[in-house]
C-alpha cells in the first residue's frame, strides 16, 4: 500500500521491458468494490537496502520467496520504497549515484533512470501530468526541487523540475490542483542539521502564489506524508547528534494531522520520550503504524499504532509501544510495520549477518508466522 493516496486515474508508462498499465491510485488488491469482506494480502514485498539490494517477494502463506536484484550495494542505499498497485519506486542518494528505480512486480523487471547529478533524491511517487500522462515525481533534497520524470519505451527519460520547493524537500503529493511538498527544513546538503520546523509547501498548477503550512514542533531531516481524503499525516523523524557516543537526542519524532482543504494543522502526536524516528504506514485496517527506535543506545525497533481521527495511540501494554510477543510469550521487537485488512501486523527483523525475517502477528499481537525474507531488509509493503 502506498504511503499516500491520490484519487485519480492514470495512463500507462511504457519502459524498457516494463509496462505500467492503467490503474486507480489508492486501490489495493483485485477485490470487487462491493466486496466488504476483509481479504488476506496477495503478498508482501520486502526491500533489501544493503548487502543484496532489491526486492524479496513473500507469499501470504508458506516459506517460498523470490528475489529481484537491483544493483550492487555501492549503487543502492534506499531506506524505503513506494508501492502503487504493481509498481515499486525507489531512489538512491547522491552517495550512490542519484538513481531512480522503477520495478514492475508482475514481471519481476525494473528500469534504472539517472536523476540529476548530486541532487540527492529522497522519495519517488507516481503523479498525473496536466495531460493525464503518468509522471514520476522525485524529491531532490540538494536541489531544492521536485523532479518530474516522464519515461516512454526505450527512449531517454524527460525530466523537468519544480524549483524553489523548500530547503530540503523529502516528499510530495498531489491534491486539489496543486503539488504539495514536504520540506524537512534541514541542511541536507551538509550534516543534515535541523534548521526549523517541518513545513508543507503548496505549489499550484497555475499561478505563482504559494502557501506554507508550518508544522510547529515537527523536527527531522526525514519527513514524509500519507494522504487520506482531505487529510495529510506528516511524519517527522526527530533530531539527534551522532557526533560522539552516547548519542544525544535533540527532538523526538512526531506525526502531524493537517486539514488540506483549509490548510491548517489539526493536531500533533509526539512519539514516546527518548525514542527516535517516525516512519509511518497506513495499515489496510485503517490505522497508522509508526516504526521507530526505542532509544539511541540499543536501537530496538518498536511500533506505535495510531487512530486516524485524533492520532491517539492504541496500546496493548503499559507503554505507547505495541507489546509484541512470540508464541512462548517473550517480547519481540521489529521495524517497518503495516497491518493487513485482517488486522494482522507484518514487520521485518534483521538478525545475525543482517538476515531478514518477515514476522506476522495476530490481531492480539502474538507472533503467528516467521519466514526468511532476504538480507539487509529496510522496508516492507503489503499488496
Amino acid at each position: 500500500m502506498p504511503h499516500h493516496r491520490i484519487r485519480t486515474s492514470w495512463h500507462s508508462i511504457a519502459t524498457a521491458g516494463l509496462l505500467l498499465s492503467s490503474a486507480v491510485f489508492g486501490a489495493c488488491g483485485d477485490a470487487s468494490p462491493t466486496d466488504t469482506t476483509p481479504q488476506p494480502p496477495r503478498g508482501i514485498l520486502v526491500l533489501d537496502g544493503f548487502i543484496q539490494p532489491g526486492l524479496t517477494f513473500v507469499g501470504d502463506t508458506g516459506t517460498a520467496t523470490t528475489k529481484l536484484a537491483f544493483a550492487p550495494s555501492s549503487e543502492f542505499d534506499a531506506g524505503g520504497f513506494t508501492l502503487e498497485r504493481d509498481t515499486v519506486l525507489a531512489v538512491s542518494s547522491r552517495g550512490a549515484g542519484d538513481l531512480l528505480y522503477i520495478a514492475d512486480i508482475r514481471t519481476s523487471t525494473f528500469r534504472r533512470v539517472q536523476l540529476p547529478t548530486r541532487s540527492n533524491p529522497s522519495r519517488a511517487r507516481l503523479f498525473r501530468g496536466s495531460n493525464g500522462q503518468a509522471l514520476i515525481a522525485a524529491a531532490l533534497r540538494d536541489s531544492n526541487a521536485i523532479a518530474l520524470v516522464s519515461v516512454a519505451g526505450t527512449a531517454a527519460p524527460t525530466i523537468t523540475r519544480l524549483a524553489n520547493a523548500g530547503v530540503c524537500p523529502t516528499d510530495m503529493f498531489q491534491y486539489d490542483n496543486a503539488t504539495w511538498v514536504v520540506d524537512a527544513n534541514s541542511d541536507c546538503k551538509g550534516a543534515y542539521t535541523v534548521l526549523g520546523d517541518v513545513r508543507l509547501i503548496r505549489i499550484p498548477n497555475s499561478g505563482t502564489t504559494r502557501d506554507t503550512v508550518v508544522l510547529t514542533g515537527a523536527r527531522g531531516s526525514g519527513a514524509s506524508a500519507i494522504v487520506v481524503g482531505d487529510v495529510a499525516y506528516v511524519s517527522a523523524g526527530g533530531a539527534a547528534s551522532f557526533a560522539s557516543f552516547p548519542y544525544t537526542l535533540l527532538a523526538t519524532g512526531s506525526v502531524t494531522k493537517v486539514d488540506l482543504r483549509n490548510r491548517r494543522v489539526q493536531g500533533t502526536r509526539q512519539m514516546p520520550a527518548g525514542s527516535y524516528g517516525a516512519s509511518t504506514k497506513l495499515g489496510l485496517d485503517g490505522f497508522l503504524y509508526v516504526s521507530l527506535f526505542e532509544n539511541l543506545s540499543a536501537f530496538a525497533g518498536r511500533i506505535v499504532k495510531l487512530r486516524q481521527d485524533d492520532i491517539s495511540a492504541v496500546t496493548n501494554g503499559t507503554t505507547s509501544f505495541l507489546d509484541l510477543k512470540n508464541a512462548a510469550g517473550a517480547s519481540v521487537n521489529c521495524g517497518s510495520a503495516q497491518a493487513d485488512a485482517l488486522g494482522r501486523l507484518h514487520c521485518i527483523q534483521n538478525g545475525t549477518g543482517s538476515v531478514t525475517s518477515l514476522l506476522v502477528f495476530s490481531p492480539t499481537f502474538v507472533e503467528v508466522r516467521r519466514v526468511l525474507a532476504g538480507q539487509g531488509g529496510v522496508d516492507l509493503a503489503i499488496r
